[in-house]
């Protein structure tokens, strides 16, 4: 198969093929990997990959360049390659945890770089939305994070596309139902699960079932009647500061 990137000719065979997902195939040479839409009419806006462009930061995997066949119809996008990483949502098993030696030092830092980048996407004028554990990868021995599917992100003249019901904000109704601070409230809901390994509107409740219930009185793993899986860390191993702020985010 091949694709132009900015009118050069690029080739990439089966040994390049990375992975399928919803949208299309990745392929990747060298540091540079290749998005190909199964369907090239839900290929991204080049104007919104121009609004992307506004982030400045390494960690946020953002499109750069539109690739074209050979008639000269867009058919995916260029970005950076990320290599030796794994789904965030693989750190919360305790199992995990243990097997790679990650102590609660490590996966403070770990949260600091998810964080920092949500705010470098914010100082862009961006909104990531659909804050999931799924839109992370962590290169475990650099301490990093690294932000993909960010095709998907709220530029200032296109809506977000894509958003998981596990870290929607209950209370955001209306035409602003996305601002920073749906992206904080995402944020809290994921790095909770970093530190303690379950999502913090989890665990048995009384009298409330279900995310909606749960968020819309705020009743979190905070409460004294949640009880929670033993596999789970205790709120405790979360630093003194943040946990205070995650009480006040999620109660």
């Amino acid at each position: 198969m091949q694709v132009y990137v900015d009118g050069k000719a690029v080739r990439l065979n089966k040994g390049d093929y990375v992975g399928q997902g919803g949208e299309g195939a990745v392929y990747a040479r060298g540091d540079t990997a290749f998005k190909l839409y199964a369907d090239p009419r839900k290929m991204i806006k080049p104007a919104k990959i121009e609004e992307l462009a506004g982030i400045d930061d390494a960690r946020v995997v953002r499109p750069l360049h539109v690739l074209t066949d050979k008639a000269g119809s867009a058919v995916g996008y260029s970005m950076a390659r990320v290599q030796d990483a794994v789904a965030l949502c693989q750190l919360f098993p305790r199992s995990f945890r243990e097997r790679e030696g990650l102590d609660a030092k490590a996966i403070t830092h770990l949260v600091r770089e998810l964080q920092e980048g949500v705010a470098a996407v914010h100082a862009a004028g961006v909104l990531v939305v659909d804050l999931n554990e799924m839109n992370f990868l962590v290169r475990l021995g650099a301490g990093e994070i690294r932000f993909i599917d960010v095709d998907s992100y709220q530029t200032a003249s296109f809506p977000a596309t894509a958003l998981m019901e596990s870290v929607r904000d209950r209370h955001m109704k209306g035409p602003r139902a996305f601002t920073e601070l749906t992206d904080w409230f995402a944020f809290a809901v994921v790095s909770f699960q970093m530190w303690c390994g379950i999502h913090p509107y989890k665990g048995k409740h009384p009298a409330l079932k279900g995310f909606d219930a749960r968020m819309m009185a705020n009743a979190s793993v905070f409460g004294k009647d949640v009880k929670v899986p033993k596999a789970a860390y205790p709120v405790a191993v979360i630093p003194e500061t943040w946990r205070a702020w995650y009480r006040a985010v999620l109660e």
